[in-house]
């Protein structure tokens, strides 16, 4: 994932922090916009990379729980 504002845009860094809890980290932005429009768009990029990362979640859960095949299968009468 890439996130990057320019810094001549209608973005605007007002805070951000991180916290930590055994092997997982959560990192907290704050930005500010007068540009609506861009607002749009930024939340609907967001939106779209929080589907992917949902898709890639399921498939991942779904290869698991395909069972592994241990042997060739029995082969089918002609």
């Amino acid at each position: 994932m890439g996130l990057y504002l320019d810094p001549e845009g209608s973005f605007r860094l007002k805070a951000f922090s991180s916290a930590s809890r055994g092997t997982k980290a959560t990192i907290k932005i704050e930005v500010e916009t007068d540009d609506l429009d861009d607002l749009g768009f930024f939340l609907g990029s967001l939106a779209r990379l929080q589907e992917q990362q949902k898709q890639a979640v399921v498939v991942k859960r779904e290869a698991a729980k395909k069972p592994k095949m241990l042997a060739l299968p029995k082969p089918e009468p002609l």
